[in-house]
């Protein structure tokens, strides 16, 4: 199931929403995993996906979102500004091997239905991915425990 917990009672107020926001419809939101692969297949504009108002988007940031995605899916909800391993710094250019990484993390977290036990295999075998202990708040650009 996808909800939107992020819409609280004054938002309702000003967006209207066709749907449940408790049972999105896999049609109505898009996940970082499709994201991901719509950027790399030349289907949409990286630019389109980040937070428009302080100016910040990209594949950076789609990135950093499939890896909060991946660790949410192993019940580790983290912050937007949560960093570790190899997620991309703003505007970063990502490797050929980051690229490889980020499109498996991609297809599993798109596919959690049928990739769930690989997905937590890939975190929990890949430094790269695995959560530590302490993430980079990038907001107050400290180390906190989590």
């Amino acid at each position: 199931m996808l909800a939107d917990a992020q819409i609280d009672g004054r938002q309702r107020e000003i967006f209207t929403a066709e749907f449940d926001l408790t049972d999105v419809p896999r049609d109505r939101f898009l996940i970082a995993g499709d994201a991901w692969a719509q950027c790399r297949e030349g289907a949409a504009d990286p630019g389109a996906f980040g937070l428009s108002l302080i100016k910040e988007s990209g594949m950076w940031w789609i990135a950093g979102n499939l890896m909060r995605d991946a660790a949410a899916l192993g019940n580790l909800e983290l912050l937007p500004w949560d960093c570790w391993g190899v997620m991309p710094a703003p505007n970063a250019e990502i490797g050929p091997d980051e690229l490889v990484l980020f499109d498996l993390l991609a297809g599993h977290t798109g596919n959690v239905d049928g990739a769930f036990d690989l997905l937590q295999q890939l975190c929990a075998s890949d430094d790269r991915l695995t959560v530590p202990p302490a993430v980079l708040n990038a907001q107050r650009r400290r180390q906190e425990v989590l």
